[in-house]
């Protein structure tokens, strides 16, 4: 018996993944599984924009909670109640934090199992931050102490001081990459910390607000005006923005927080015991971070549903989601947060719960893919200095009430 997996492209990921189908092979040593692994927006495309999901092609998909809702809305995913309720995973649904948990239900249904985790958080090289040459030099040029930025004017001043390409140092990296990822989430967070609203109540657009305008004008300057972020950035995804960091290209980052699981693996990082996490510096509206993560759901096409859901429910325990984070991808459970072997090798977990209580979520509407990919072209018009940040956000409102416009 054969299932197949389809998930992102990310190395951590794939080496999960290939420690669980060990460890779920040892119990069914007769069920071969075959992975494919897609670039991001490969795998949206396939998977969601082409309704993968409704074909026999794979059994198993690793989702982003942002694709969740068009495919709970048409059940191109299956729900997984009755299996839940005939084996459940162990402690379900106690053994997570309630942030892992809503994403995925509609209608009293539940679409998927937690695998991946983020959030989003700050991190910094404490080599550099902790430097004693560098925090006079800092103090002398700012007249206060160098600490990491607890707004995003302190930031700017951090990575001015830290920007030193001839040394092949940047002040900061960014996954500026045309994704619909990290381009558009990292907007998000500036619109969010101002004050911003992405989409109101009465389902219209609102982030070419001023405000709008402000955070995306921010994040463009990084690159072009203030010039703290490699031109380079503008070609790196998540995962390659996460690499770059831990390289030791940068002086600090905001990314999700696996990558600083990254940092400590010395076979990827030059900077290992030398990265911290923090919380996001705040903007008016105080620091906001983003909750998204990753579901193994079951397409409604497999035909091979039950066994498709032996293997959900084997690798959502307690023991699988550990080796999730051992092997550098986030683990989802609370056992796996507070267990002291996942603390003692990746310290940033001792700031993730703290993290998730101010975190926001994207829109729970079939129609938000579409309404990203808007945002994510407006994004890239402007990053690259194709058009204007209020001329370039219009056009995706724009677009982004024809799209409501049609639901």
């Amino acid at each position: 018996m054969k299932l197949k997996l389809i998930s992102r492209v990310q190395e951590t990921f794939e080496n999960a993944f290939a420690t669980q189908i060990a460890d779920f092979r040892t119990v069914h040593p007769e069920v071969e599984i075959e992975c494919t692994y897609l670039p991001i927006h490969d795998h949206y495309e396939k998977m969601v924009a082409n309704m993968g999901t409704e074909s026999d092609e794979f059994d198993l998909f690793l989702c982003c909670t942002d694709w969740l809702p068009i495919l709970m809305n048409n059940e191109s995913i299956s729900p997984l109640d009755e299996m839940i309720e005939m084996n459940p995973p162990h402690d379900w649904p106690n053994g997570w934090h309630k942030a892992m948990l809503g994403l995925q239900q509609r209608g009293g249904k539940v679409y998927g199992m937690p695998w991946h985790d983020g959030p989003e958080v700050f991190h910094y090289r404490t080599d550099l931050f902790n430097d004693t040459k560098e925090k006079a030099d800092f103090l002398g040029r700012f007249g206060r102490e160098l600490c990491p930025p607890r707004d995003w004017d302190e930031f700017i001043e951090v990575a001015k001081f830290f920007t030193r390409p001839e040394q092949g140092l940047w002040g900061c990296c960014e996954a500026g990459y045309t994704d619909g990822h990290n381009n558009v989430y990292d907007f998000l967070i500036h619109l969010w910390s101002r004050g911003g609203v992405l989409i109101d109540s009465n389902k219209e657009p609102q982030f070419d607000s001023a405000i709008g305008v402000e955070a995306l004008q921010f994040y463009v300057d990084l690159f072009h005006r203030h010039k703290v972020a490699s031109p380079d950035c503008l070609n790196l995804g998540s995962v390659e923005c996460g690499n770059y960091y831990a390289q030791g290209n940068a002086a600090m980052m905001w990314n999700w927080c696996g990558f600083a699981a990254v940092s400590e693996m010395p076979e990827y990082s030059k900077i290992v015991g030398k990265n911290a996490c923090a919380s996001m510096p705040s903007g008016s509206a105080g620091a906001v971070s983003l909750n998204i993560y990753w579901v193994l759901t079951i397409p409604s096409g497999s035909r091979h549903k039950e066994l498709a859901y032996s293997f959900l429910q084997h690798i959502s325990s307690a023991k699988c989601d550990k080796m999730t984070s051992m092997s550098g991808a986030n683990g989802v459970r609370l056992s796996t947060w507070n267990d002291p072997e996942v603390v003692a090798k990746y310290p940033y977990y001792s700031i993730i719960e703290g993290v998730h209580a101010n975190t926001r979520t994207l829109p729970a509407i079939p129609e938000y893919p579409e309404i990203n990919e808007a945002i994510s072209r407006a994004v890239h018009r402007a990053l690259h200095l194709e058009m204007g940040c209020e001329e370039s956000l219009k056009i995706a409102a724009a677009e982004t009430r024809e799209i409501l416009g049609r639901s």
